[in-house]
């Protein structure tokens, strides 16, 4: 049996965002947490979990941020399992360390794929794609923040839009002086900037163009 602390939550109590980093799982003795993507209006509830379920784990295995947020929806009581007691569990059997990792590597680039394809304009799609791998594996240099490796080939994999089309968009990036793009390595010059070029896109495309 795995030994953890207990917490406990009021309705309406934000466990944690999509986004946030997370080192615990929990498992749920008593109420109810739904699982949403987005905020606000915005906000999508992908699942309500109940007494005896688990979740949060693929952030203590791949030490990934949160892919979705957390919210009690009744009185809640939570057992939270920290990631060393986790791991120390999961190393008991190398076989099923392996597979949960390999589990989770799918997990995140199927919920990837899925939250991509549910945005209708493509150039959209491919921004959003690039700001979130900023945010999930970006590494920090002088210039920016760099992706490696980036391929126009993966990405037309992912999001469903054909590589040349992918080609035209990164290319508005660049000609914006929002993005560098040499060999294999993209590099973001501003996280915030292309935040707000998304906003843009989506406007221009709300109002139409002047």
């Amino acid at each position: 049996m795995v030994e953890g602390m207990e917490k406990k939550l009021k309705p309406g109590d934000i466990l944690f965002h999509e986004g946030d980093k997370g080192d615990v799982m929990y498992l749920i003795r008593e109420g109810k947490i739904k699982i949403t993507k987005g905020e606000g209006e915005d906000e999508k509830v992908l699942a309500v979990l109940k007494e005896g379920d688990f979740f949060g784990e693929m952030a203590i295995i791949d030490g990934s941020p949160r892919s979705a947020g957390a919210i009690a929806t009744t009185p809640v009581s939570l057992l939270v399992i920290d990631k060393e007691t986790f791991k120390s569990k999961i190393k008991e059997n190398p076989l099923i360390e392996y597979v949960l990792e390999t589990l989770s590597r799918r997990l995140r680039t199927t919920d990837e794929q899925i939250r991509l394809l549910t945005i209708k304009s493509e150039e959209r799609r491919v921004v959003a794609y690039v700001i979130t791998k900023a945010k999930e594996i970006g590494k920090k240099t002088d210039q920016g923040i760099e992706i490696t490796p980036f391929s126009y080939e993966n990405l037309a994999h992912l999001t469903g839009i054909e590589a040349n089309k992918i080609k035209s968009y990164v290319e508005n990036l660049e000609h914006a002086n929002l993005i560098a793009l040499k060999e294999n390595t993209l590099t973001i010059k501003s996280v915030e900037d292309l935040d707000d070029y998304l906003r843009y896109i989506a406007l221009k495309e709300k109002f139409g163009k002047p």
